[in-house]
């Protein structure tokens, strides 16, 4: 269950459609979500329970808002799941109010996974989420950090689940690498990316400004790539106004990109040979592009955001300044050595411990276990 139609652009919506995708050969999986399905996925059932794609945007209709609910109390007892594991915040608030009340069957088991920090919350959804926690049975995070915070505020409220950390991975489309790809990025240049949601906690005028820094380091051995996700008017017209700016600094060495597929995005990956996640601190409770990119031979580099301190596994890719990421990445460009070494561990990393068979062996797993 998904508060945004798996249409629309988001991590929550990517995860998603992996997890679909990777165990629908094993259960009978339907997919409750706001906005109709354009795309849908062979053996799947979808049920749009409203024309809106978000479901924020019924929250603004208490009488719309109350509907949908009541459609998804219809649905759930007619279809009478085993299991409902919700995606997203919303959803799971819907479907615990429906079980505190003995509003759906008891015997459901209650999945969430939890893709926002906890520290993020303010006090108001922070009691929420406590006020419903006694009808889950298993919270999910994507972050060992993220789990650490839920689970120390659930247990000094005496709140006790079965937790577990499932790790995102960058999905189908990022399992392979093509090396003939490589020969993309521009000879003797240092191509730096950022991608991301726009938003103000992706803190982009600190893209800009690292941009900035670095063109006056190396002016036109610099290039830079944006790929930015545009939810509505307001935010595509900042992102122009973004991209107008470097445009005017950097000329024909900036590509502005906005509302990609994922497979452009996979190309745009290959060509950059840094990127930065410059998230607001413990923001992120993963941070997904940072996955996709290292599968891409790429270095990434962060601000202390959370649980994308934890993806990148390297503190010396961590930074919080404009100084700080600059430095680091003129020195990656004086020992060019160093910089290839990264490029092939983040490889071997994202194998090892974000590849798509390890996201959905621990949910096959999971499933199994109170399937039975």
């Amino acid at each position: 269950m998904s508060d945004n139609s798996l249409e629309t652009v988001g991590g929550e919506q990517e995860s998603t459609k992996i997890i679909i995708k990777g165990i629908k050969d094993y259960y009978k999986v339907g997919v409750i979500q706001p906005g109709d399905v354009s795309n849908p996925v062979k053996g799947v059932e979808y049920y749009h329970v409203n024309s809106k794609k978000r479901i924020k945007h019924l929250v603004r209709n208490p009488f719309v808002f109350l509907s949908y609910i009541i459609r998804v109390r219809r649905l759930i007892i007619y279809k009478s799941p085993k299991m409902i594991h919700t995606q997203a915040q919303v959803s799971f608030f819907i479907v615990a109010l429906l079980s505190k009340f003995k509003l759906i069957p008891k015997n459901i088991k209650l999945i969430h996974t939890e893709r926002g920090l906890y520290t993020k919350y303010n006090s108001f959804f922070k009691r929420v989420f406590h006020f419903f926690m006694k009808e889950l049975d298993v919270l999910v995070t994507t972050t060992k950090f993220n789990m650490n915070y839920w689970k120390e505020a659930m247990e000094q409220r005496n709140q006790f689940v079965e937790y577990k950390v499932i790790e995102n991975t960058a999905g189908e489309i990022f399992e392979s690498y093509d090396n003939q790809l490589e020969n993309l990025k521009p000879d003797k240049s240092i191509v730096i990316g950022f991608a991301g949601r726009y938003c103000d906690w992706k803190n982009w005028p600190l893209a800009v400004e690292i941009c900035k820094k670095l063109n006056d380091e190396l002016g036109n051995k610099l290039h830079v790539k944006m790929a930015v996700g545009c939810l509505d008017d307001k935010a595509k017209h900042d992102t122009q106004n973004m991209f107008d700016n470097l445009k005017s600094i950097l000329g024909e060495r900036f590509q502005g990109l906005v509302n990609i597929d994922i497979e452009a995005m996979n190309k745009y990956y290959y060509e950059l040979d840094v990127f930065i996640l410059t998230s607001d601190y413990n923001t992120e409770s993963f941070g997904r592009t940072l996955v996709e990119a290292m599968s891409r031979k790429t270095i990434v580099l962060t601000t202390n955001a959370g649980g994308a301190v934890e993806v990148v596994g390297n503190k010396k890719n961590v930074y919080n300044t404009v100084e700080g990421f600059s430095e680091r990445i003129l020195n990656l460009l004086a020992h060019p050595h160093i910089m290839d070494y990264e490029k092939e561990e983040n490889l071997l990393r994202v194998k090892e411990k974000y590849s798509l068979i390890n996201n959905i062996e621990k949910h096959l797993k999971l499933y199994n276990h109170y399937n039975n």
